[in-house]
């Protein structure tokens, strides 16, 4: 029944707001995706001629998550094999659920499947009581985890531009629909990286394999990449009077606060389905929205990727957090029948934690 009501609202906003979604680039050359809502499989190898026809098949099967391939193919409707790889965008997954943030011990929480053991704030790798791996989360969209991905976001733009020569117009970025952005580089000049190279790549950025001892030497100098970004915090008159390994030290720290956050998985794999803009995101009812760079550090997601702003519903919720939806406060709640504007109704709803009263 639940799953019914968020496909009926999922097909109200593509049939009134389908024209939203854009062509991607060589559409024709692309795999298309499809989660479905009942069945909870992927429906995948699809491909689509012009715009067109993929709006009318996302109106036609309402998916809960649409998503189509970074990488480019002369026959992507053929399974993996037959595809024939041509090239890839570089894309960079940043989640909040990758950032550790204090916000997550009053929002998150994780159950072990083993034990039932339960606790708030992000997952250990194992139950801390058992030992065992199979854990099951629990997350929450919140302001201050989204700032954070955000700042995430911006610090990658400035290796993107600084160190790796990039131009604004290279640079796409996305709101997921969820906790975090996508950013998408479509340059010839990646297309064809290899797996190996794009890890090189997102080791840079996150900091992995950086050479302290080079960073170190070239600091007095004229320095650029992760030296001019040491540099800048560690002036060479303040290293006078440490030694060697203090020095190695600091830099290590700072190396590890401007490093990026990102889920280096998602880079690497050439072959990525990836959420296509402007659809709706199954466990939020919110849309994936396009953020100008120019105006990302303005950017409130819980704002402006509202996707149905009409309507109101009652909902039981068993148990909520405090939280902020398209200029309104919410909450908290627990075990409360209440009549919320339908994005956050769709969006407690769409998160597990309350269901329709009627």
């Amino acid at each position: 029944m639940i799953e019914d009501y968020i496909k009926k609202k999922f097909f109200e906003y593509y049939r009134l707001f389908s024209w939203r979604i854009k062509e991607p680039k060589e559409i024709t050359k692309r795999e298309f995706g499809f989660l479905l809502f009942k069945e909870k499989i992927m429906v995948r190898h699809k491909n689509f001629l012009n715009i067109n026809t993929l709006r009318e098949f996302i109106k036609t099967i309402v998916p809960s998550d649409v998503y189509y391939s970074s990488a480019y193919y002369l026959k992507p409707e053929e399974e993996m094999k037959g595809k024939e790889w041509i090239g890839a965008d570089l894309i960079f997954d940043i989640d909040a659920d990758h950032i550790d943030t204090l916000c997550k011990k009053e929002h998150d929480k994780w159950i072990c499947k083993n034990c039932s053991y339960t606790s708030k704030g992000m997952p250990p790798e194992k139950c801390l009581k058992c030992g065992e791996s199979k854990i099951q989360t629990e997350t929450w969209i919140c302001q201050k985890c989204l700032e954070k991905a955000k700042e995430e976001t911006l610090k990658l733009i400035d290796f993107l531009m600084k160190d790796f020569g990039f131009k604004k117009e290279n640079i796409k970025i996305y709101f997921t629909g969820h906790r975090g952005y996508h950013i998408h580089i479509d340059s010839n000049e990646i297309l064809q990286l290899t797996s190996d190279e794009r890890k090189e790549i997102v080791d840079y950025v996150m900091g992995i394999g950086i050479d302290l001892n080079n960073v170190l030497n070239n600091i007095d100098e004229q320095p650029s990449g992760w030296a001019k970004r040491v540099a800048s915090i560690i002036k060479s008159n303040s290293l006078k009077s440490l030694t060697k390994r203090r020095i190695l030290h600091e830099i290590r720290s700072i190396i590890k606060d401007k490093a990026v956050k990102v889920d280096s998985v998602v880079t690497m794999d050439i072959h990525r389905l990836i959420r296509l803009p402007e659809t709706l995101n199954g466990k939020t009812g919110l849309r994936a929205v396009k953020v100008d760079l120019t105006n990302l550090e303005e950017f409130n997601p819980l704002n402006e990727a509202i996707a149905l702003e009409k309507g109101e519903e009652k909902i039981y919720i068993k148990e909520a957090p405090k939280f902020l939806l398209g200029g309104e406060e919410f909450g908290p709640y627990k075990n409360e029948e209440v009549t919320l504007p339908m994005a956050a109704a769709l969006l407690l709803i769409c998160k597990g934690k309350a269901k329709l009263v009627n």
